[in-house]
């Protein structure tokens, strides 16, 4: 047991494993994260899974006066409604451990916390706080209230929060997880995360997709610019073979089989979230994995570009957002 002093915590952690934070309400789309979790971690060793439920503070408004009590009976009545809130809370969190049944019950730890701000802002703070390795959500957020008030918590969470999100929807989940890089160091983070989650699954199938913009539009090729062309794409050769030599080395350290893991590199004139998804959609991929932010064909997007394409669109399945 764990005892906690700001809020609620039972269960062990999971030393020297992976440890994920599921953002929990109990309602249809956290349960399908739990799916996922069960689905394509469950039979994970050293995998631990926190079920994390904020409960909702009342609002400050009740210890006003009126309605005939004092301030005291209404502040006795406030600390009860909390008390209510937080033992409701407990019980979403314990039924949510029951919910992942696919892992022993050594690996799952419950946090129930009473919010003080921001629903997101709360949870994000506790996966920093917590050293986690991702938040799990479901991909509409965590309430119906949410989702009509300032957008879902989910997207939320992927806007602001600096650790992984994992944003679950769907029910076609396998072992195939399709990774979206770019050559630069935020592509090797989004590499890193994965290597690191997956090390020695021996069910997953990882493909690393790289995005190649055409160097020449529309228009006649004139001898120098088929020159400049090839000169590029002499450089981007090798920017490719330096980054991808990195990246078998990552792999090895974490004892990743390499036949499992399959570089494909294409050209498209339509960007680079076009082709994500057309290779998500025919490789039938249940994971598609992909970075805030990135360095040539991802230069300068942030969340509300490709993130948010790639998101909105794969409604069938869990993207991973990496920064």
């Amino acid at each position: 047991m764990i005892n906690c002093k700001a809020g609620f915590c039972e269960g062990i952690s999971v030393n020297g494993g992976r440890k994920v934070l599921l953002a929990y309400d109990g309602t249809g789309p956290s349960r399908v994260a739990i799916s996922y979790l069960n689905e394509v971690f469950g039979h994970r060793q050293a995998f631990g899974v926190t079920v994390c439920v904020v409960a909702r503070r009342p609002p400050a408004y009740l210890l006003r006066g009126g309605g005939g009590r004092s301030f005291l009976e209404r502040e006795a009545l406030l600390e009860k409604a909390i008390s209510e809130n937080l033992a409701r809370a407990r019980s979403i969190a314990r039924r949510g451990r029951e919910l992942l049944s696919a892992f022993p019950e050594e690996a799952v730890d419950l946090r129930v916390t009473l919010q003080t701000g921001d629903l997101a802002y709360e949870i994000i703070r506790e996966a920093e706080s917590g050293y986690y390795d991702a938040i799990v959500v479901g991909r509409r957020g965590l309430s119906r209230a949410t989702q009509g008030f300032m957008g879902s918590v989910s997207y939320k969470l992927a806007e602001h929060a600096r650790v992984p999100v994992w944003m679950v929807a769907g029910r076609k989940w396998n072992s195939r997880v399709l990774v979206a890089v770019d050559l630069g160091e935020p592509g090797f983070r989004v590499v890193d995360h994965v290597a690191y989650i997956f090390a020695g699954d021996p069910r997953v199938e990882i493909t690393l997709l790289h995005v190649v913009y055409p160097w020449t539009g529309a228009g006649p090729r004139t001898e120098t610019l088929k020159k400049m062309e090839h000169e590029l794409e002499e450089a981007e050769e090798e920017k490719a073979r330096i980054f991808f030599e990195k990246v078998r080395e990552r792999f090895e350290e974490e004892r990743f089989p390499l036949e499992r893991v399959r570089v494909k590199i294409v050209r498209s004139i339509f960007g680079p979230a076009s082709a994500i998804l057309k290779e998500a959609r025919r490789g039938r991929y249940g994971t598609v994995v992909v970075g805030r932010r990135g360095r040539g064909g991802f230069k300068g997007l942030l969340l509300g570009s490709v993130s948010t394409k790639i998101i909105s669109t794969l409604k069938d399945r869990a993207v991973w957002l990496v920064s």
